[in-house]
């Protein structure tokens, strides 16, 4: 079995691997996606294990690898939009020319932020946050850590408990409290992946109701959030046909969120 130090080291080289993938073909979504996923899941396990890691360096940590999660964050806002054009456009086959038109821009937008990505001082930021991050993991001792199972075990249930209430009173109109659910699932999904060997078998199924949790409550914080993108871009088209196509396809995003009537 593995250490719980050997964990978050695999996690910080899958980082690495994800890391040389991205800069390898940077206009491929999925390579931005899955760095940017790597480095959350690595944050989300280092929150979990808090409580267990020196107050200092959980602070830097923890600091560092949203810092580096946000380098990425407007180019994967980006990706979404388009991949939701895209859906709208197949689900609405008409002739429309502002489908072209909206997509050319957006692609140019998505360039944009890619070539701030790969400049120089970007790249700096982002190895000097994950060398951090290293030094730091390396640096840590769960020595004093009797026994991991009935910890990590005792844990999961705990946090179970809590998100599972805290879901089932949960007003799916409350977006902050909807968007807050979703990173507490997220959290609780990885490090009962990661952390699964650790388990008992009876725990080993909070994976998957954390999960449920997670993608109901991502259908919603997406759906606001490019609601939101949506109409901010629809006011920068001067053409009014093209603002009428983004303000219909916010609309779409809207009624994943709008209590039904």
């Amino acid at each position: 079995m593995k250490s719980v130090l050997n964990i978050l080291q695999q996690q910080f080289g899958q980082i690495k691997i994800e890391e040389i993938r991205f800069f390898n073909d940077p206009y491929d979504p999925e390579r931005a996606h899955d760095l940017r996923v790597s480095i959350r899941t690595l944050r989300a396990l280092c929150k979990f294990l808090k409580h267990q890691i020196p107050a200092a360096s959980f602070s830097v940590i923890d600091q560092n690898l949203s810092a580096a999660a946000q380098i990425f964050g407007p180019l994967r806002e980006m990706d979404v939009l388009i991949e939701k054009i895209d859906q709208y456009a197949y689900k609405h086959p008409v002739a429309n020319p502002s489908y072209q038109h909206l997509f050319q821009v957006f692609y140019q937008q998505r360039q944009q932020q890619l070539e701030t990505i790969l400049t120089p001082v970007v790249r700096k930021k982002l190895d000097t946050a994950l060398l951090q991050v290293k030094q730091l993991i390396d640096q840590l001792h769960f020595e004093t850590i009797a026994d991991w199972q009935k910890l990590i075990t005792r844990k999961m249930k705990q946090r179970q408990k809590k998100i599972t209430k805290a879901f089932q009173q949960l007003d799916l109109t409350d977006y902050p409290h909807v968007h807050q659910i979703r990173k507490r699932a997220k959290t609780l999904r990885y490090s009962a992946t990661y952390f699964a060997d650790f388990l008992t078998k009876a725990a080993q199924k909070t994976q998957l109701q954390a999960e449920k949790i997670q993608n109901a409550c991502g259908v919603i914080t997406d759906a606001h959030v490019n609601f939101n993108l949506l109409n901010e871009f629809a006011k920068k088209f001067p053409d009014k046909n093209d603002q009428q196509l983004l303000l219909k396809i916010a609309q779409e995003q809207q009624q994943l969120y709008l209590p039904k009537a």
